[in-house]
Formats: C-alpha cells, structure tokens, sequence
C-alpha cells in the first residue's frame, strides 16, 4: 500500500511538471519576447500579461512564440515574423522610422512650443506701457494739457 501511494504521489508530480512545461508562460524567453509584443484584443496590455480569459490574440499568440522560441527561431526572426504577420502595430516599441518617427519627436516638440509660448507670453506680460514710462516720454504733451488746466482756472475766477 505505501508502494502505491508513492507510485501515485509521483506520477501526480510528474503530471504537474508537465503540464507546467506545457505552458507558454512557463519559458522565461516566451515571456520576454511578450513582453515586447503588444496584445490586438484591445486589452492594451502585452501578450504575456494579457489577463483576458481565453483572448483570442494572445493565447494563440503564446503559443506560436513557444512553438518559434522551441524551434530554435533568432529573436529577430521572430520579431519579423509577428510584424510581417500583424504589422508594426503588435510592437509595444514600434522603429522609429516613417510615420512612427513622428510618435517619437512630437512630445519633445510640443514641449518645446509650449515653453516657448509661456516664454512669449510672459515677456510679452512685464513690458510697461507706455503711460507707465514717466513723464520724460510724454512731457510736451502733459506741459500743453497743464497750460490748457492753469487757463481754465484763471477763467474760473
């Protein structure tokens, strides 16, 4: 009878450990390489840390990353195989080429235009105006408005 407890107990951990190599996660390069591939369910996660139940992109897409990674597939190659299958849009990190170069350089440049303006607008904001410059600036005009105001008093009188 112990004989046969123990014949089970390790054929249940046998079972075990197969079933966990079985599973794409289980492999720490599968999960790697997910961890740069992004999940198209429109979860916005990767593949490896999709937590839809059955998604229908990643768990597939495990999958043929085991069976690639098995096979013995360069990184690169892989990486191309997902792109030309699905595009530069299953990329976490698409190249920063064509169109996708905008996605790298428009941050910077906005940030870059919103200093500016602030900087515009702050300059703009601590010029005097011309009223506040001082009587030097306008004194003829003030010396003719105060001989137009003596005239008016002594008609008052």
């Amino acid at each position: 009878m112990p004989r046969l407890r123990s014949s089970l107990l390790a054929l249940a951990l046998g079972l075990a450990g197969l079933l966990q190599g079985a599973s794409p996660l289980a492999n720490p390069h599968v999960r790697r390489l997910g961890e740069e591939l992004k999940c198209l369910c429109g979860c916005g996660s990767t593949i490896t840390s999709c937590n839809m139940l059955h998604c229908h992109f990643s768990d597939p897409a495990r999958e043929k990353l085991l069976s690639m990674v098995n096979t013995g597939m360069s990184d690169a190659d892989i990486m191309a195989a997902f792109v030309k299958e699905h595009g530069t849009l299953v990329l976490l990190k698409p190249p920063a080429e064509g169109f996708n170069l905008m996605g790298w350089i428009m941050p910077f440049a906005a940030l870059a235009a919103g200093l500016c303006f602030t900087w515009w607008i702050m300059q703009r904001f601590r010029r005097k105006p011309a009223s506040a410059m001082g009587p030097d600036q306008n004194g003829a005009v003030l010396a003719r408005y105060q001989q137009r105001i003596d005239k008016d008093l002594e008609n008052l009188d």
